[in-house]
């Protein structure tokens, strides 16, 4: 459980780096990003991409959503509609 925070912790820091350094991200760009520095964290162990408890499930949302709210272009959209957009649901 605490190596699982742990690596949120550290997404949500890389998410802060890529807000400071980029502020204006379009969706390929930020793809690349996410990708590299913040969802690799999140996919290192099994156990955290792949929760079984719903607080954990729950938590990744919340990387992923405050990750969604970077991209200018798609600022407007639900959140289904964002990650459909940039192509970053969990399949």
């Amino acid at each position: 459980m605490q190596h699982c925070k742990e690596k949120i912790n550290t997404a949500y820091s890389f998410l802060g780096i890529i807000k400071i350094n980029f502020i204006y991200l379009d969706e390929d760009a930020f793809v690349m990003l996410y990708k590299s520095l913040v969802r690799s964290h999140l996919e290192y162990a099994n156990s955290v991409w792949n929760p079984h408890r719903l607080g954990l499930i729950k938590d990744l949302e919340k990387v992923q959503m405050r990750a969604t709210k970077l991209v200018i272009t798609i600022k407007n959209l639900t959140y289904k509609d964002k990650t459909q957009k940039v192509k970053i649901t969990n399949s």
